[in-house]
């Protein structure tokens, strides 16, 4: 049987992207969970880039979310989530685009609320699958975990205001493209991939409870930020994505 691994972080937006694309459609893999800092290497050699997620599948390698999904929507089948319709296919991915820029700024607007919280690693590495070695190096390392993170994805104070501006923006913006409605779908009245990626980039600020961002792994730290969220037409879609199809 051919061998599928997802190299990931259980805590990235995009890692959770892939993972969500892979078990919607079916697909048997399993998920090797890497060391920030330490996959650096690993990453350049298994796909010449030092970001995640990176799936190998058999002897094929792919990193980059985005291409990760145009390979497996091409290669397997079953449970297609890019529609065949060529207007409908442009407009998914069109969508699926915007949502993973707009990650970015969810991730700094969220580590920003967390960056300094004596919890960091904890937060990072409360995932099944690290090693008894990878909590241990966690724990000793706090400081450079904090300072790889602050830099890493850039959680300064005035790209932080811009973030914070930019996801209050995209949340309008989604409203505006589901007409106000939480039950509607992006493309057509089913379940894509462009529903799959705003859900999964958003869900670090919602925290719908089968996430990796539940109040149950992050106990809280963003609790205020949710709270004026989860009640939003976006929040509500958030939330009915992930019951519903996650």
């Amino acid at each position: 049987m051919q061998k599928r691994i997802l190299y990931q972080f259980p805590l990235s937006l995009y890692s959770e992207k892939t993972r969500w694309h892979l078990e919607a459609k079916g697909i048997d893999f399993i998920c090797h969970n890497m060391t920030p800092g330490l996959h650096i290497i690993p990453a350049y050699l298994l796909a010449q880039q030092r970001t995640l997620p990176i799936f190998k599948d058999g002897s094929i390698t792919i990193g980059d979310s985005t291409k990760i999904a145009l390979y497996v929507e091409k290669n397997y089948t079953q449970n297609p989530i890019i529609p065949h319709d060529d207007e409908q296919k442009k407009q998914v991915l069109e969508y699926e685009a915007w949502f993973d820029e707009l990650g970015d700024h969810v991730r700094r607007s969220c580590w920003n609320l967390i960056i300094d919280s004596k919890n960091i690693a904890n937060i990072f590495f409360n995932y099944e699958g690290y090693s008894w070695f990878q909590r241990l190096v966690a724990k000793c390392s706090k400081p450079v975990l904090r300072l790889m993170v602050r830099y890493t994805f850039k959680v300064f104070p005035k790209k932080v205001i811009y973030s914070q501006h930019y996801v209050d923006q995209a949340l309008c913006q989604l409203e505006e493209w589901l007409k106000g409605n939480p039950n509607n779908y992006l493309v057509g009245n089913t379940f894509t991939l462009a529903d799959l990626t705003a859900a999964s980039m958003l869900a670090p600020i919602i925290g719908p409870e089968n996430s990796p961002w539940s109040d149950h792994h992050l106990n809280g730290e963003n609790k205020q930020l949710r709270e004026t969220v989860r009640n939003r037409t976006a929040g509500l879609w958030v939330l009915r994505i992930y019951r519903e199809h996650r």
